[in-house]
């Protein structure tokens, strides 16, 4: 071959070999024009339980502001327990909302709701890895953290327990811990939240698991005297990009989201705390009484929920139990 086209093909090779590299992010590109990305939260601001992730979205806005901006779609634009569907097939950039919202597609995720360390334990102790990895393969998505990690859910009744046993009670549940309820006697019933306060004023149910936040959303607090504990589980609500669109950001993008996710693991142990007390002191004035039914109470329904992973997902519980549980 002579000279002059050997090296017209080692350009081609060379120029193609780097536009590849390029596209899968092994060569990092100049900084891009900033870009828009659309995303889904499943409650509005107003509701405790989203208020954290508007906080977020606005300093990430703030401190990315040369390199990206999230838009919040309005809550009516997309049914909350679609929105994870809508970031899989790529509708929107960006999805804030709970684990079991999506746990027909990867029932994995319930791990994040038994995780007894903050996702930034999770991120030094390489359970991030596995929980990103998860995320890749079977929703489209990248895991970039978890907001409302902590906050534990209690069992409330509008009736006293007797002996730590709900025998007779009909109480509002949701797969994530169905099985624990009837554990305790109760009969479980599936009712939407926006329902729950009509069934509870009717007499058609006596009872119902929630976190420790947010009871007065519904004005359940009016109707409910008993809170039973300790706190059980966690409220996991991952933030997630749809992969696709992650992919095509510039490499100077995704370290500010990234970089933003480690700011908001930082900071989450202090913002939660507040939230703790205040929320507290709020089932206080509401005049809920509360119970502790004894370290055994917590324990059951989560190993209840480890027993289900362990059945269908064997290999992954031994590897991400003691990422989560560091003492266990």
């Amino acid at each position: 071959m002579r000279a002059g086209v050997w090296d017209s093909v080692r350009a081609r090779t060379l120029s193609a070999l780097v536009t590849a590299a390029i596209s899968v992010g092994l060569i990092a590109t100049p900084g891009a024009a900033e870009v828009k990305l659309t995303a889904a939260s499943f409650q509005p601001e107003s509701v405790v339980f989203a208020k954290h992730f508007f906080q977020w979205v606005r300093e990430t806005n703030s401190r990315c502001s040369d390199k990206l901006t999230i838009e919040v779609l309005e809550p009516s634009a997309i049914e909350p327990h679609s929105q994870w569907h809508a970031l899989q097939i790529g509708e929107v950039d960006m999805y804030f909302g709970p684990a079991n919202y999506y746990r027909g597609a990867l029932p994995q995720g319930d791990v994040l709701n038994l995780a007894q360390n903050d996702p930034a334990a999770q991120r030094r102790n390489g359970a991030w890895v596995l929980l990103n990895e998860l995320h890749n393969e079977k929703l489209n998505a990248w895991y970039l953290t978890t907001l409302i990690a902590g906050v534990e859910f209690y069992l409330y009744t509008k009736e006293p327990a007797t002996d730590g046993r709900f025998e007779g009670l009909r109480l509002r549940s949701v797969p994530l811990y169905e099985d624990f309820l009837r554990s305790l006697g109760a009969q479980t019933r599936t009712v939407p939240a926006e329902l729950l306060r009509a069934e509870l004023e009717g007499g058609a149910i006596d009872g119902y698991v929630w976190p420790l936040w947010g009871l007065d959303v519904f004005g359940w607090d009016k109707l409910t005297k008993y809170r039973y504990g300790p706190g059980f589980l966690n409220t996991a609500a991952p933030v997630l990009v749809n992969l696709d669109s992650w992919r095509s950001l510039a490499r100077d993008q995704r370290d500010c989201l990234s970089d933003m996710a480690i700011w908001l693991e930082a900071e989450w142990p202090e913002w939660r705390a507040a939230e703790d007390g205040a929320q507290l002191a709020a089932l206080e004035a509401a005049g809920i009484e509360y119970v502790d039914l004894g370290a055994g109470f917590a324990r059951g329904a989560e190993e209840l929920l480890w027993a289900q992973l362990e059945q269908a997902e064997p290999e992954f519980v031994q590897q991400i139990r003691p990422l989560l549980i560091p003492d266990d």
